[in-house]
């Protein structure tokens, strides 16, 4: 196994967490968060839950008891998007990067590649999956993938997942893409059912890596502008999106209720 330096995993493990509108969100560098990550996957009888968090994620907790009372049992909810991180900010926070889906992927396969740990790839639509699992055994030649299957988050599939894509071999990292939402309900169902070390919802994520969409220059990611781009080039998701004037209200309401007590 990898020879993390014990002073670095503990502040990757202790990271403070920073409440947003009731969901815990860790104040973590992606640094931090990959050591983190790695950490869980070594260890061989738990069953751990990462999940990528952004705005609508926030705002989709506040409308659905189940889904908060998930993301609130989680062990550890990483900053997914600008608005997060700067709620973060805003509410006491002082990591001030993002942490994303699409980014763990590839610097977690980086990573694990030396590493005796194996990954699965599960979600997407199509191909994306077994096409993302292979970009990245091609970029890490070292990568041990155990599977990658678009499988399905319906509960009547659940049993035919786990007999023909995880069976009884043990998978220390799982990426899935369902999407927001199902994606999280479906690990909380199946961690404690299935021999895997750590489940990361990872949304998106494998349409990027399979370039089955086009993600957003990199400039416009350093300055926070990625969910623009996304805008532009899927009008759809103005739908989703009505909630962030909403979710920017409610954090500075929180701010001026917290700075009054």
């Amino acid at each position: 196994m990898m020879n993390l330096a014990s002073n670095n995993l503990s502040k990757a493990l202790k990271s403070p967490n920073v409440a947003i509108m009731g969901v815990q969100v860790a104040d973590i560098s992606e640094k931090d968060a990959i050591l983190a990550i790695l950490k869980m996957a070594q260890d061989r009888k738990g069953h751990h839950f990462v999940a990528t968090v952004n705005s609508e994620f926030v705002m989709m907790a506040k409308r659905d008891q189940k889904f908060a009372k998930i993301l609130n049992n989680t062990d550890l909810n990483l900053p997914d998007s600008v608005g997060v991180v700067l709620a973060k900010l805003i509410l006491g926070g002082k990591e001030r990067n993002r942490v994303t889906g699409t980014d763990l992927i590839e610097k977690l396969c980086e990573k694990i590649s030396v590493l005796p740990i194996t990954v699965g790839f599960l979600g997407g639509f199509g191909r994306v999956a077994a096409i993302t699992a292979e970009r990245q055994e091609a970029r890490f030649p070292g990568l041990k993938v155990a599977f990658a299957a678009e499988g399905s988050p319906a509960m009547g599939y659940d049993l035919r997942l786990k007999r023909d894509v995880f069976g009884q071999k043990r998978v220390d990292i799982v990426f899935v893409a369902y999407g927001m939402g199902q994606q999280e309900k479906w690990i909380d169902r199946n961690k404690n059912k299935l021999n895997v070390g750590v489940f990361i919802g990872v949304g998106g994520g494998f349409d990027y890596q399979a370039d089955a969409k086009r993600r957003s220059p990199r400039f416009l990611q350093q300055i926070g502008l990625e969910w623009l781009w996304r805008l532009g080039v899927e009008p759809r998701r103005l739908w989703r999106m009505r909630v962030l004037p909403v979710f920017v209200i409610l954090v500075i309401w929180q701010f001026l209720c917290k700075s009054v007590l």
